[in-house]
């Protein structure tokens, strides 16, 4: 449902209690902001319950995303710098997608790399 918030608010977004806030900007350039109401899980807490067993793809996925995430926090700041110069010279660019921080850049490139050992 659409909800009018107070003049001193420009935004809100986020979760109170069983509620969902979301702002959204319209084409039109204004913003207007929907609350949504939560659902109560078993477990008694809100959001949504997954129904659906997790598959043997996803958890590859998941598991190859958790070991990237790994190396590039065990990453010496040698490696972290080489990759530094390797994404200016690509102009912050891999396989046609620009990133905005170092770390999404380094990501990309490992994700790649392992995921050529997973099944897609």
């Amino acid at each position: 449902m659409k909800c009018e918030l107070d003049s001193n608010i420009k935004s809100m977004s986020g979760k109170v209690g069983n509620m969902l806030f979301k702002t959204y900007k319209r084409p039109d350039g204004k913003t207007e902001t929907r609350a949504y109401l939560m659902p109560r899980r078993s477990n008694g807490k809100f959001g949504y319950e997954r129904k659906t067993r997790v598959s043997e793809k996803e958890k590859a996925l998941r598991n190859r995303f958790s070991d990237v995430s790994h190396i590039i926090s065990c990453m010496s700041e040698e490696d972290k710098k080489r990759y530094a110069q390797e994404w200016r010279k690509a102009n912050y660019r891999f396989n046609g997608k620009k990133y905005v921080t170092l770390r999404g850049y380094i990501m990309a490139r490992l994700y790649d790399e392992k995921g050529k050992t997973v099944t897609r």
